[in-house]
């Protein structure tokens, strides 16, 4: 439709160039029709000024479409992600919500299921007892090596089991090659979560670094912790998250959440799942780093397929 509309202004005015300024003005209304508008500061790096006396420290989250069941091929594939982040200076990186296990699949036809639970609407279930981790296990152990390696603070989401439990879980493995923070997520999401994940027992997980007070939470943690880590007081807060929602996510992520960074006083670095195709459902894409001032320091520039996100933030190391 766009092209031809060029074409039509062009052939009109006997000048094919004025077609061709048509055409791109028709893609421009028509992708404002489509996308709300972005922040102010969306894809812009932290701004220097505002770092002005004050060290700063260069932060990544990772956005990428996870395998569902296949945790070697996603080991495989978040590990050069990984490395292009510490490559850009990024002194901590986020990867998504079950990154390496999977959390769904991509075409939301294949779900986790415990044996003996149900699992709700239309899911074909699969018993995560294959492809869960124990903690230490494969992924801690390489992980954490390579953050070392790296010289990193580096999050290592699965899918955890402990004894006849499972847990949508996020380690945080630091520089020195060590497990800093073992987090469980306490709020599974009822829709995709009740057929296999237990609630967290490991409460709230914060940890002190060189650069401030890290916290952690993922996905639909985001509705309750925000208020319980305010006493923590942490400087930022490291969101894993795999979004699943029939509304734009675009509100959300470029809207709600800086709104809830500012009220809560924190940082957050969230790292969403993608896809690697055009799905007919929404809630992928929109990695980024929200301020505590409530504006956003960067976002993903796609939806679909892989990417890192940097961000400069000033650092609030605690005496």
């Amino acid at each position: 439709m766009i092209p031809f509309v060029g074409t039509l202004i062009g052939s009109i005015s006997g000048r094919p160039w004025i077609g061709g300024l048509g055409v791109a003005a028709f893609a421009v209304l028509g992708l404002a029709t489509i996308w709300p508008e972005p922040p102010p500061d969306s894809r812009l790096p932290f701004p220097t000024s505002r770092l002005s006396g004050r060290t700063s420290v260069r932060v990544a989250t990772i956005q990428y479409a996870p395998q569902f069941a296949n945790p070697i091929a996603n080991r495989r594939q978040l590990v050069p992600l990984i490395r292009e982040a510490a490559e850009g200076g990024a002194r901590i990186v986020v990867v998504p919500e079950a990154a390496i296990t999977g959390y769904i699949a991509e075409d939301r036809s294949e779900n986790w299921q415990r044996s003996g639970r149900p699992i709700a609407g239309e899911w074909q279930g699969k018993d995560p007892l294959k492809y869960a981790e124990t903690v230490p296990g494969r992924s801690t152990r390489e992980w954490s090596t390579l953050a070392d390696e790296l010289d990193i603070y580096l999050t290592i989401p699965f899918i955890e089991k402990a004894d006849d439990r499972f847990f949508n879980t996020v380690c945080l493995a630091g520089p020195d090659g060590e497990i800093h923070a073992h987090y469980r997520k306490i709020h599974p999401y009822p829709d995709t979560e009740s057929s296999w994940a237990t609630p967290g027992d490991r409460g709230l997980q914060c940890v002190d670094t060189e650069f401030g007070r890290l916290a952690i939470a993922v996905c639909y943690d985001i509705h309750f912790l925000p208020e319980k880590y305010e006493a923590e007081q942490p400087w930022t807060l490291l969101f894993p998250t795999a979004w699943v929602d029939d509304e734009h996510p675009a509100p959300w992520f470029w809207h709600e959440m800086p709104k809830k960074a500012e009220k809560h006083g924190f940082h957050i670095v969230a790292a969403n799942w993608s896809v690697r195709e055009p799905r007919p459902w929404r809630g992928f894409g929109f990695s980024g780093v929200m301020l505590d001032t409530g504006q956003v320091a960067a976002t993903a520039k796609s939806l679909i397929g892989s990417e890192v996100v940097f961000a400069d933030l000033p650092t609030a190391p605690r005496r």
